[in-house]
């Protein structure tokens, strides 16, 4: 049960690395030219599409940030700490495009990463994610 459960656990930081580099790619690869203005095209290329991609990333990255922290901690702490921790990657993740090659920083995509945070974190609070642990 012990093994299973640290494999469980492993396999969650994965999901989670494997995760934040999609998300680094997305929001740090040069955008002209590259596959990631090709994704951004397909998808409308515009500033609102652009953010609603935002939303999804990071309601996403809480949702596996949750999880994976849930075998180390309580689940409402690990919900806290997903949320700050994304919350904070959020800003960082903004603020390093400054310096990457044709990316720019803007305040729409800011409040997209937080407000995916948000979403993300209001929909593990009322999904089972808290109720397995008896409401913690």
């Amino acid at each position: 049960m012990m093994e299973r459960m640290a494999h469980s656990a492993v396999v969650a930081w994965l999901a989670v690395l494997v995760w934040l580099a999609l998300m680094g790619f997305l929001m740090l690869a040069p955008g002209e030219g590259t596959p990631v203005e090709d994704i951004s095209r397909a998808f409308g290329g515009t500033d609102v599409t652009d953010a609603l991609g935002h939303v999804v990333l990071f309601g996403v990255l809480i949702a596996l940030l949750a999880h994976a922290l849930g075998f180390h901690v309580a689940p409402g702490r690990a919900l806290g700490l997903a949320a700050g921790s994304a919350f904070v990657l959020g800003a960082v993740l903004e603020l390093t495009q400054l310096a990457a090659v044709a990316r720019g920083a803007t305040p729409l995509d800011l409040m997209a990463n937080w407000f995916g945070v948000l979403v993300g974190a209001a929909w593990l609070r009322r999904s089972a994610f808290l109720v397995r642990a008896g409401g913690d």
